[in-house]
């Protein structure tokens, strides 16, 4: 476990939307969130709460997951409600300056939100290599550049699907 991941690390991660330093740059989480079971779901919520701590601790950058808070408040299980929380996303990445690609695997989710970033252009870091690939196969299976796509070896952590410390949530 990354020692930065210390007790009261999300208070820390909520007080990053208090400070709101617009001089940062805006990145988008984009994760897994499907599972197959609540405990799963669950901690999927709770990693991308992970990565939006590590990419504003670690990379200095304002980052924003909706699919970290709005579960919460949505069920992913009524259409209309999935819609507006995709939309609510759609409309944040479109906000953003950075696409950051996080976890082992792609959902579907991810595609939809990967193809609508390649469409803007927006630039795009993947954390883990087979990850690395599939995302480029998804940019050049739909036509786009897959040059805005690039591998950060050096923060692998944004790689991981689990950091060890989920038993505390559950």
């Amino acid at each position: 476990m990354d020692t930065m991941f210390i007790e009261g690390w999300e208070q820390h991660l909520e007080m990053q939307f208090l400070e709101n330093d617009r001089c940062k740059k805006r990145a988008y989480i984009c994760s897994p969130l499907n599972a197959e079971d609540n405990a799963e779901f669950l901690h999927n919520m709770h990693m991308a709460r992970a990565y939006m701590f590590y990419a504003s601790e670690r990379m200095g950058m304002y980052a924003r997951a909706p699919h970290a808070y709005l579960p919460m408040l949505l069920c992913d299980s009524l259409p209309s409600e999935r819609a507006l929380a995709l939309s609510f996303g759609l409309s944040l990445l479109e906000n953003s300056e950075v696409i950051l690609i996080c976890g082992n695997r792609l959902s579907s989710g991810m595609k939809g939100e990967i193809v609508h970033a390649a469409l803007l252009r927006k630039p795009m870091v993947v954390f883990e290599e087979g990850l690395y690939r599939e995302v480029q196969k998804e940019i050049k299976k739909r036509g786009s550049n897959k040059c805005c796509v690039q591998l950060d070896c050096e923060n692998h952590i944004m790689g991981l699907s689990s950091l060890g410390f989920d038993a505390q949530w559950r």
